[in-house]
C-alpha cells in the first residue's frame, strides 16, 4: 500500500532535487547515490546539515506537516530516489498506527544523530571529527581494505563543520596516528587507536 503510486527518480551529480522554503509534498528513499541537504543564509553562505545515502530517508517531517523544505536537496553523485508522495501517506498513517510508528521511531532515530552531530561539533577538535567520519566510513566497508572517500573533501569539510583547509591540516595531523590518505584512498593502520582519539573528545 505505501509503495502504491512511487516513482523511481534519477538525478545526474549536481542536480537540484528541492529548494529550501519551497513546498513538500513528497518523501524521499535514496535507492543509490549521495544527496547532501544544506540551508543557504540570507548572506548566501551555505551550511551543509548533512549527507543521505543508500537507504536512508529524508523529507519525511516536513512533507508529513505540511510545512515547506527547511533544506535545499542536492545530487553530490548520480543518484536514484524512491518518491513517495506526502498526501498519500498522510492519509496512510491515519488508517495505519503500525506504520505511524515506524516513521516516528525512524524520525526520533533521526534526531539522536543530529543531537550527537551537534555534540562532536562542540566538543571534539578538527582531528578529532575527521577521524570520526574516517571511522563512519570504515564501518561501513565489508573488509578491513582501504576506504575510499564517498565525495570531494570541500563536501566532507562542509559536513564537519570546517573550512576545506583546516580539513587539509586534520588529515595531515592523522598521519602521526596511523591514517595514510592518498587522492580518496584512505588506509587506516589502527582502528582501535583511532577509536580512542575520537573518544577523547567526548569524554
Amino acid at each position: 500500500m505505501l509503495l502504491k503510486g512511487a516513482r523511481v527518480q534519477g538525478l545526474g551529480a549536481g542536480q537540484i532535487l528541492f529548494l529550501q522554503d519551497e513546498p513538500a509534498d513528497a518523501l524521499f528513499v535514496v535507492l543509490d547515490g549521495w544527496i547532501k541537504l544544506y540551508r543557504t543564509a540570507p548572506s548566501g553562505i551555505e551550511a551543509m546539515i548533512g549527507t543521505m545515502r543508500d537507504g536512508q530517508s529524508f523529507g519525511d517531517a516536513a512533507a508529513l506537516c505540511g510545512q515547506p523544505w527547511p533544506v535545499s536537496a542536492e545530487a553530490i553523485s548520480p543518484a536514484r530516489l524512491l518518491r513517495l508522495d506526502a498526501g498519500r501517506v498522510r492519509r496512510l498513517l491515519q488508517s495505519d498506527p503500525v506504520l505511524a510508528t515506524s516513521m516516528l521511531a525512524s524520525a526520533f532515530l533521526r534526531l539522536q544523530q543530529l543531537v550527537a552531530h551537534i555534540e562532536e561539533l562542540k566538543t571534539c577538535t578538527s582531528v578529532q571529527r575527521a577521524a570520526e567520519f574516517l571511522l563512519d566510513l570504515a564501518a561501513e566497508c565489508e573488509n578491513d581494505g582501504p576506504v575510499v572517500l564517498p565525495y570531494n573533501k570541500a563536501l566532507i569539510a562542509g559536513r564537519l563543520g570546517m573550512k576545506p583547509e583546516t580539513l587539509s591540516r586534520a588529515f595531515a595531523r592523522l598521519r602521526d596516528h596511523g591514517v595514510q590518505i592518498e587522492a580518496t584512498m584512505v588506509h587506516i593502520k589502527n582502528v582501535a587507536h583511532l577509536r580512542n582519539l575520537v573518544a577523547e573528545g567526548l569524554a
